[in-house]
């Protein structure tokens, strides 16, 4: 059962053949360390693994954020003094990302809150996306000194195409949900007392 893996960063359900993984960090607007990725692989990889799951949805604790990437202040304080741990990180990074995209059930992104750099490769990286109105997507790397590695110079340019692609990780300017639904980054976008009907109904 879920309940055996004595999650700490997220909490991971399963009932009528959903498994839904939140992110549960909302007092550091749902960014994720290390911890934290390594309990989303051990979830997407018991849903990937359990029959009685056909769809998963991911999603985040609060109103705020769906996540906003990696949690700084864990890299600052063990990475910056000992940068040979980062390859550690990135490995739980992609292992997490890998899990998600190979898991072989549909997958849904309930965009609850702002959707910010390695967030929004957790977001491209389910195969649907339901946005509440009032949300914005960024990818911030290049005003961070960093490049998204999770899959954006990738995915990006196959979903939004490669000019608004570029713009997006060059310029890091929030795109509005109804930007997002234009280009295809999402595919719906409802009042937020809506989101979780509408991610019902798909």
């Amino acid at each position: 059962p879920a309940e055996s893996f004595g999650f700490e960063r997220i909490i991971y359900e399963k009932r009528d053949l959903r498994a839904t993984v939140t992110i549960n960090r909302p007092d550091v607007l749902n960014s994720f360390d290390f911890q934290t990725l390594k309990e989303m692989e051990r979830a997407f990889e018991d849903a990937s693994w359990d029959d009685s799951v056909a769809v998963l949805v991911l999603t985040a604790a609060g109103e705020r954020a769906f996540c906003t990437g990696a949690d700084l202040r864990e890299q600052q304080a063990q990475m910056v003094p000992r940068p040979r741990d980062y390859w550690e990180w990135m490995g739980a990074f992609i292992d997490a990302h890998d899990r998600l995209r190979n898991i072989g059930k549909p997958t849904v992104a309930r965009l609850n809150g702002m959707v910010v750099g390695g967030g929004n490769e957790f977001n491209i990286a389910c195969d649907l996306a339901v946005a509440a109105d009032d949300i914005t997507i960024r990818q911030i790397g290049t005003a961070r000194g960093s490049v998204p590695a999770g899959g954006a110079t990738q995915w990006l340019p196959l979903i939004i195409g490669d000019r608004r692609a570029r713009e997006m990780l060059w310029l890091s300017e929030p795109v509005t949900a109804q930007q997002a639904l234009e280009w295809g980054l999402v595919n719906r976008v409802v009042p937020r007392e809506q989101l979780d009907a509408a991610v019902d109904e798909l």
